[in-house]
């Protein structure tokens, strides 16, 4: 997938000692939530994609969790369920409005898909998060981004637009 922001990574810097270990704070993983990620992983590493694509999207709606909620995105992305996937990220955003991976998983998607007209809101949420650098950069890959969209002139309709 083609990702919009081209964002800078800070130097990382090796530390002398280790950081001193953080108190785990109590997780929201109960006995049933277990189950369902447990279950749900063994059949989509195991030949069932579909079947651990929803009990992961099940366990991610339960708990609200961004990373079940990608997760499920990608073993439906990887299952090449175009339409699995992009239930997943609507419900993802659904979950987390100001998430903006959530967003971009989702205009990805919008656009793997060929639903240009779909779009539009997305867009105008991710180009609304950018400043500067970013912003041209975003601009620039917009091009890549709708490279294979069926109807150019409606793509060009929606990005004149955002």
């Amino acid at each position: 997938m083609i990702l919009l922001v081209a964002g800078a990574l800070a130097p990382v810097h090796a530390q002398t000692t280790p950081a001193p270990a953080q108190p785990s704070g109590n997780s929201a993983l109960n006995a049933e939530l277990f189950y369902l990620l447990l279950i749900g992983e063994i059949n989509a590493l195991g030949g069932e994609p579909g079947v651990g694509f929803q009990l992961i999207l099940d366990a991610a709606r339960r708990s609200s969790d961004p990373q079940l909620f990608r997760r499920a995105t990608d073993i439906a992305l990887q299952a090449r369920s175009g339409d699995s996937a992009l239930q997943a990220a609507r419900a993802w955003r659904q979950a987390h409005p100001a998430s903006r991976e959530a967003n971009r998983y989702l205009l990805q998607i919008l656009v793997g898909l060929n639903r240009t007209n779909e779009t539009s809101e997305p867009l105008k949420r991710e180009l609304a998060c950018l400043e500067g650098a970013d912003l041209l950069a975003a601009i620039s890959n917009l091009p890549r981004l709708y490279q294979r969209a069926s109807d150019r002139r409606a793509a060009l309709a929606i990005v004149e637009q955002a």
